[in-house]
Formats: structure tokens, sequence, C-alpha cells
């Protein structure tokens, strides 16, 4: 398996670049972006997690943010359906807070990419100063989550 926290970071640069990419096309996907079958999710996040339910959250976390995009869905469905699968996961407690701001993140993008016309380069110009803003905002949080995932996850 590919190591999960180069998928975390690598997921976020890949919606990016695409979307600025694709300007406005739906032919090109996100590799990182999505995946069509929904992850199972943990009951809800305990002060402890057990080492099962950690590396359940890794491997499906790791289903999300790996799997190609379906080929049928525009870019803006591929970032909801991928927002809505990430939601779905329950984070394990040391790390649900950072976990909160990968989805914000997320969100944060697809609300840029909706706002900004891509197929101008004035559009990819804000586009791309705009991400850049939301990425340097979650560069703390994915700093922890990778830390984190290296230690826990068997996959990292």
């Amino acid at each position: 398996m590919r190591a999960l926290a180069t998928p975390l970071r690598a997921g976020l640069a890949t919606v990016a670049v695409v979307l600025l990419s694709a300007c406005g096309s739906d032919d090109e996907q996100p590799d990182a972006a999505s995946t069509t079958s929904s992850p199972t999710a943990s009951a809800s996040a305990e002060a402890t997690t057990s080492d099962e339910e950690v590396q359940a959250f890794c491997t499906e976390a790791e289903a999300v943010l790996t799997a190609p995009g379906a080929a049928e869905l525009t870019q803006e469905e591929l970032l909801d359906q991928t927002i809505a699968q990430l939601e779905q996961l329950d984070a394990p407690a040391e790390i649900s807070a950072d976990w909160e701001v990968l989805i914000d993140t997320f969100v944060g993008i697809r609300e840029t990419v909706g706002d900004i016309d891509l197929t101008t380069p004035e559009g990819q110009a804000s586009a791309e100063q705009a991400l850049a803003e939301i990425e340097a905002q979650a560069t703390e949080s994915q700093t922890r989550l990778d830390a984190w995932i290296t230690e826990n996850c068997d996959n990292a």
C-alpha cells in the first residue's frame, strides 16, 4: 500500500492542479479526489482509539484519497463526493480537529472553484492565489496529520 501521509498532501495539491489545468473541462479527473464506493465509519471517536479502529480509519481514508474519480462526474461533483466520504470517516479523537480542517480545506477548494471562472487567465490566477491561501491555512493541521499517520498507520 502507498503511504497515507502522501495521499493527504497530494490529494490537495492534485485537486488544485487539475482544477486549474482543466480550466472548467470535465474531461480530466483528479487522481486523489474520489472513489465511487462509500467507506464505512466507526460508531464514534473515543478518547482512546483501538489499534483495530486506527487501522480501519487509515485504510478507509487511503481508499477515499487515492481512488481515481469517476469519468462521468464533473470536478465539482468529484469534490462533493470526496467531501461527503471524508465526512463519513470517524477520525480517531487524537486527530479529529485536524481531520475537520482537512475537510474544511476541501470545502474551501470546492467553493473557490464554484466562484471563479477558470476559463480565463485572470480566473486561473485568482484561483491559484485562493488555493495557495487555503492550503497555507491547513499547513499546521496537515503536518500534525502526517505525523500521526506515519506513527499510527501500518500503511504509512
